[in-house]
């Protein structure tokens, strides 16, 4: 079993456990979709000019709209691909209640899923943006990417909602089957 697959097999058990823990009930299971890819440290490739090429650097990006209405949270694709209602109990946390579509969130291998007490509206923005540099990757019949960069800006849409946008940008490459 490779590294990477051991750490997504931990993170799947420690998520699993901790949403079957004895502190009530949790209905926090919000239903999604999942692409990973390799990010590569450019100094841990080892290779010199030749070894790889650098197909293209991309840019993709995602919003979403976070409504807040007292003990609710409404998280909306900016694309209307998804919409998620989540509402708050004092027993049990948050609660997804209702939604439509599905996101699809995409994990870097140094991403670290952790579970949310409460969903982040910006965390789905990040997630669906990186699904789909990995979708682009594919695309291109790459390796992996070099060293992404991922910002996140959050702006006030009115009415208690906010909007973010998310953009990742990195360097897909693809490396020769006789590099050392």
């Amino acid at each position: 079993m490779g590294k990477s697959k051991l750490m997504a097999a931990i993170a799947a058990a420690t998520i699993a456990f901790s949403f079957s823990s004895c502190s009530g009930v949790r209905n926090l299971v919000v239903p999604h979709a999942v692409s990973t890819a390799d990010a590569i440290p450019a100094a841990a490739l080892n290779l010199v000019k030749g070894d790889y090429d650098i197909l293209a650097s991309v840019t993709e990006t995602a919003s979403v709209t976070a409504k807040y209405s007292g003990t609710a949270l409404t998280i909306t694709s900016g694309d209307g691909d998804f919409s998620y209602y989540f509402s708050y109990d004092k027993k049990i946390g948050w609660s997804l209640r209702k939604f439509s579509g599905t996101a699809t969130f995409g994990y870097l291998q140094s991403d670290a899923a952790s579970p949310e007490e409460m969903p982040e509206a910006e965390e789905f923005a990040r997630r669906v943006a990186i699904a789909r540099l990995i979708e682009t990757v594919k695309d291109y019949g790459a390796d992996g990417v070099l060293e992404p960069i991922v910002t996140t800006r959050a702006s006030n849409a009115g009415n208690n909602k906010v909007e973010y946008q998310a953009s990742v940008t990195a360097k897909i490459v693809k490396i020769h089957p006789t590099a050392k």
